[in-house]
């Protein structure tokens, strides 16, 4: 197969093609960090604790991760590594995180 390059009606100048290919390689550099954190992300969601069902909540809520931050009074940051299994968060940040979501954390006396 092969490729064709159309013409356009624009050209980069040098700067900009050099600034292209240094963006283009900063991202190639973080590609490796961020599969690694989409995997621990994927592998905290999945843990058998009542954390792991409040990420898999949050995930599956369909509301955007920031919207969810700031209801609940965290960072971005913080709710991003909670997510990835990176960090813990105090239980009435649970609370607020599992109310957002439509959620109640319930813990019952095993018989």
């Amino acid at each position: 197969m092969t490729t064709t390059h159309r013409q356009s009606n624009f050209s980069l100048t040098p700067e900009q093609l050099a600034r292209l290919q240094h963006q283009r390689e900063l991202i190639a550099a973080e590609r490796p960090q961020l599969q690694a954190k989409l995997e621990r992300m994927h592998e905290a969601q999945h843990e058998p604790s009542l954390s792991g069902q409040l990420r898999q909540a949050i995930h599956h809520s369909g509301r955007l991760i920031s919207q969810v931050a700031s209801e609940a009074g965290v960072t971005v940051q913080q709710l991003s590594e909670f997510l990835a299994g990176d960090r813990t968060l105090r239980s009435d940040i649970l609370d607020r995180l599992s109310a957002i979501v439509g959620g109640s954390l319930v813990v019952a006396e095993r018989e």
